[in-house]
C-alpha cells in the first residue's frame, strides 16, 4: 500500500515540482536582472536573451538532479529485470506509475520489462527519460545558439557606433563572419588531418562537432572552476577578518579613485568636444541631427549644457570645421566609450564607499557599551515606532558579533566541499576503483534505495559548482569596462557578456558533475549497461571528448584543475601583475601600505561630506516637522536679530546688549525645536581657541522684509 501511494504520489508530485522549480528560476533571474540591468532604459532584445540565458542556467541546477536521481531510479529496475518468455509487454509510462499490483511493465521512454515495485521505491520527482530528453534538448540548443549566434551579433550592433540602425546590423555580421570563418578555417584544416590519419571518418563530422565542443567547454570551466573553489571560500572567511577587510577595502579605493579620475577627464575631453561641435552646427545643418543623437547619450544633468543650435535663424551656412559622417561616428565611438567607463567606475566608487565607511561604523561601534548601532553616515532607520528601539540593537549583535561567526562557520564547510570535489575531479581517472567520494555517496544511496539522497547530493554539488563558476565569470573586469552592478547600473555590452559566459558554462558543469559520480565514463572504459543513463547524455548526442584526446583528458584536465587552485591559493596571479607594475593586494607589503593610506584620506574625505550631506537634510527635515507656534516665534526672532541697530546709535555697550537679546532668543528657540524633533541632536560647542561665532543670515535683508532665513518660510 505504501509503494503503491508512493508511485502515485510520483505520477502527480512531478510535474508540480517541474513547475515550481521553472517558477522560481524565473522569479530569481527576473529579480536579478531588475537589480543588475535599467529594464526601462536598456534595449528589449538584450534584457529577453540575457533573461533566457540567466533562467535556464538556474534551470538546470534543479532539472539535473531531478535526472540523475530516475536514471538511478530506472537502473535499479534493470537490476530487477524478470524477463518473460515471449518478451516485452507494451504499457505507457502512466500505468507504470499507477499500476494496481505494483508491477510495471514499459516499453519505449521507461525501458523496463516485469520489475517489482516494491524493490525499488519510486522517487516522488520521477519522470520519465523521453520528456526529459526533449526538455534538455530544448536547452542545449537554445544554449548553442544564444551563445555562438545571437548573443556575439547583438554584442556587435551594442558596441557599433554608427547611427543607422541597418548599418549596426550589417557591421555586427560582418564582424562576427570574420572571426566564424577563421574557426571554420581551422576546423576543416583539423578535420581533414584526422581523416587522412584514419581517426575519423567523414560521417562522425557532428559527433565530432559535439565533441569538440564538450572539450573546450570542459577546459574553460577548469580555469574559472579552479579559482572558484579556492577563492569562494576564502572570500567568505575574509569577510570574517574585519581588519583584513577595511584593509583592503581602503587598497582598493586608492586604486579606483585614480582609474575614476582617468575616466572623468576622458569624458570631460570628449564633453569639449561634443559642446565645441554642438555649437558651430545650427539647427538647419545636415549633420545637426547626429550631434541630437550624441547629446543623448549623455546624462539629462549634462543634457542642458549643450547648445541646441537655436541660437540664430539665419540661413544654412556651411561650418568652418572639417566635419563629416564619418568623423562625427568616431566622435559617438569616443562617446559611447567614455560614458560607459566613467559610469562603471562611478558606480563601482559608490558600491565601495558603502562598504568601507559601513566597515569603518563597525569598527566604531565594537567598543560601544550600550551594544546600541550608531552611524554617522545614514539617517536613522525608522520602520515602525516599536522597532525603532529594538532594530539598532539587533544591527549591533548581527554586525559586531554574530555574523563574524557565520561566515566563519559557512567558511569552512564550503572549504571542506571544496577539498572534496578536487579530490573527486584529482581522481575520477582511477579505472579500477572509484574513488570518487560524489560516486560512492551516490551509489550507496542507490544500494539503500534512498534517491532522495541522490537528489539532495547532486543538488548541493551542482549548485556548488555553478556558484563557484559563475563567481569567476561575473568577478571578471576588462578594464572597468565589464562589470556588473546592483541598482540598475549595468550597461547593455556587461550583461550579455555574462549571458556568453554562462551559456557556454552551463552543459560543460552537467557533464562535469555526472564524470564526478561516475555516471558517465569513456566508451572504452566502461560499458553503457554498468552505469545508469541520464537523459542529458542521451540529449546532447555524446558525451565521449575527442577520440585521439581521450587518453590524455583523464591526466591532463585534473592537473590542470589542481594547478589553477595551487596557483590561485597561492597569490600567484597577482604576484605576478604586482611584479609587472599591476599592483595586487597582497598582504602587509610597502606598496600595499601606501595605497591603504591613501584610501585611508581618500575615505575621511568622503565621510565628510556624506556627514555634511546627511546633516543638510537633517536641517531640512527638523524645518518640515516644526510645530507652527515654533516656526512663528522663530521668525519674529529672527527679524528682530536682522534689524539690529546699527553702528550709528548709542555706545558700543548698548549696540552689544541689543545684539545679543535677540540672539539669545533665537537660540532658545533653536534649543526648543531640537528638542521637539526626534534624533536631533545638539551642535557642538564652539571651539575656545578663538571667539564664538554668532549667527549671521547669508546676506543682508532689506528694512520691512520680515520671514526667510534658516527657520524662516
Amino acid at each position: 500500500h505504501d509503494t503503491s501511494t508512493m508511485t502515485c504520489l510520483a505520477y502527480v508530485t512531478a510535474p508540480i515540482f517541474l513547475t515550481g522549480e521553472f517558477a522560481v528560476a524565473l522569479v530569481l533571474a527576473v529579480f536579478l536582472l531588475h537589480k543588475y540591468g535599467n529594464l526601462r532604459k536598456q534595449n528589449v532584445f538584450v534584457t529577453v536573451c540575457t533573461l533566457v540565458v540567466w533562467f535556464l542556467s538556474f534551470v538546470i541546477i534543479v532539472l539535473l538532479p531531478v535526472d540523475v536521481s530516475s536514471a538511478f531510479f530506472t537502473f535499479c529496475l534493470l537490476d530487477n529485470t524478470l524477463l518473460t518468455e515471449n518478451g516485452s509487454e507494451h504499457i505507457n509510462c502512466t500505468q507504470l506509475v499507477c499500476n494496481s499490483n505494483l508491477t510495471a511493465e514499459v516499453y519505449g521512454s521507461c525501458p523496463v520489462e516485469g520489475s517489482n515495485c516494491s524493490t525499488c521505491p519510486m522517487p516522488y520527482t520521477f519522470v520519465c527519460q523521453q520528456p526529459l530528453v526533449i526538455l534538455w534538448m530544448i536547452i542545449y540548443w537554445l544554449f548553442f545558439i544564444l551563445s555562438w549566434i545571437v548573443i556575439p551579433l547583438a554584442q556587435s550592433y551594442v558596441l557599433a557606433s554608427y547611427f543607422n540602425v541597418w548599418k549596426k546590423v550589417l557591421r555586427s555580421i560582418l564582424e562576427n563572419l570574420l572571426i566564424y570563418s577563421t574557426l571554420l578555417v581551422i576546423f576543416v584544416i583539423f578535420l581533414v588531418y584526422l581523416i587522412v590519419k584514419d581517426l575519423v571518418t567523414l560521417s562522425n563530422t557532428p559527433a565530432l562537432l559535439a565533441t569538440a565542443s564538450n572539450t573546450w567547454g570542459l577546459l574553460i570551466l577548469a580555469l574559472l572552476l579552479g579559482y572558484g573553489l579556492v577563492e569562494v571560500p576564502r572570500t567568505i572567511w575574509n569577510a570574517s577578518r574585519r581588519n583584513y577587510s577595511l584593509k583592503h577595502c581602503y587598497f582598493r579605493a586608492a586604486k579606483l579613485y585614480s582609474d575614476m579620475a582617468d575616466a572623468n577627464e576622458k569624458l570631460e575631453d570628449v564633453t569639449e568636444r561634443v559642446k565645441k561641435v554642438s555649437q558651430n552646427l545650427r539647427y538647419n545643418d545636415p549633420l545637426r541631427k547626429y550631434v541630437d543623437i550624441i547629446i543623448k547619450r549623455f546624462p539629462d544633468n549634462l543634457q542642458k549644457e549643450f547648445s541646441k543650435g537655436h541660437d540664430d535663424y539665419e540661413d544654412y551656412q556651411q561650418s568652418e570645421d572639417a566635419l563629416s559622417k564619418s568623423s562625427m561616428e568616431s566622435l559617438f565611438k569616443r562617446t559611447i566609450k567614455s560614458l560607459r567607463l566613467s559610469h562603471s567606475t562611478r558606480i563601482q566608487w559608490l558600491a565601495l564607499t558603502d562598504q568601507t565607511l559601513d566597515l569603518e561604523d563597525i569598527e566604531r561601534n565594537t567598543s560601544n557599551s550600550e551594544r546600541y548601532f550608531v552611524s554617522s553616515v545614514r539617517p536613522p532607520r525608522s520602520v515602525l515606532k516599536c522597532l525603532d528601539s529594538w532594530l539598532p540593537k539587533a544591527e549591533w549583535y548581527w554586525k559586531v558579533w554574530f555574523r563574524l561567526w557565520v561566515y566563519r562557520v559557512v567558511a569552512v564547510l564550503l572549504a571542506v566541499l571544496s577539498l572534496t570535489i578536487v579530490w573527486s575531479e584529482v581522481t575520477f581517472w582511477v579505472q579500477k576503483y572509484s574513488l570518487s567520494i560524489f560516486a560512492q555517496l551516490a551509489y550507496i544511496s542507490h544500494g539503500n534505495n534512498s534517491y532522495f539522497s541522490v537528489e539532495v547530493l547532486s543538488f548541493v554539488v551542482v549548485g556548488y559548482l555553478s556558484i563557484c563558476s559563475y563567481f569567476t565569470a561575473f568577478k571578471i573586469r576588462i578594464f572597468n569596462l565589464y562589470h556588473l552592478a546592483p541598482r540598475h547600473s549595468t550597461d547593455e555590452y556587461s550583461l550579455l557578456f555574462s549571458a556568453v559566459l554562462l551559456s557556454r558554462l552551463a552543459l560543460p558543469i552537467c557533464l562535469n558533475y555526472l564524470y564526478l559520480i561516475d555516471v558517465v565514463r569513456l566508451e572504452y572504459l566502461k560499458d553503457e549497461e554498468e552505469t545508469p543513463q541520464t537523459a542529458f547524455a542521451y540529449a546532447t548526442g555524446t558525451t565521449d571528448l575527442i577520440p585521439w584526446l581521450t587518453g590524455y583528458f583523464y591526466i591532463y584536465y585534473p592537473a590542470l584543475i589542481l594547478l589553477v587552485c595551487v596557483a590561485t591559493l597561492l597569490s600567484v596571479g597577482s604576484r605576478l601583475a604586482s611584479i609587472f607594475g599591476y599592483q595586487k593586494f597582497i598582504g602587509e607589503d610597502d606598496f600595499s601600505a601606501d595605497y591603504i593610506d591613501e584610501g585611508k584620506a581618500l575615505m575621511k574625505r568622503e565621510r565628510r561630506l556624506r556627514e555634511r550631506r546627511l546633516r543638510e537634510l537633517g536641517k531640512d527635515a527638523s524645518r518640515a516637522e516644526l510645530p507652527l507656534e515654533l516656526l512663528k516665534e522663530s521668525r519674529s526672532a529672527l527679524s528682530s536679530y536682522e534689524h539690529r541697530p546699527g553702528r550709528s546709535n548709542g555706545r558700543r555697550f548698548e549696540r552689544q546688549r541689543e545684539e545679543e537679546k535677540p540672539q539669545s532668543r533665537l537660540q532658545w528657540i533653536m534649543d526648543k525645536a531640537r528638542k521637539a524633533v526626534p534624533g536631533s541632536k545638539k551642535p557642538a560647542p564652539a571651539s575656545t581657541n578663538g571667539p564664538a561665532v554668532r549667527y549671521k543670515p547669508s546676506r543682508p535683508r532689506r528694512a520691512g522684509r520680515t520671514g526667510g532665513g534658516h527657520w524662516g518660510g
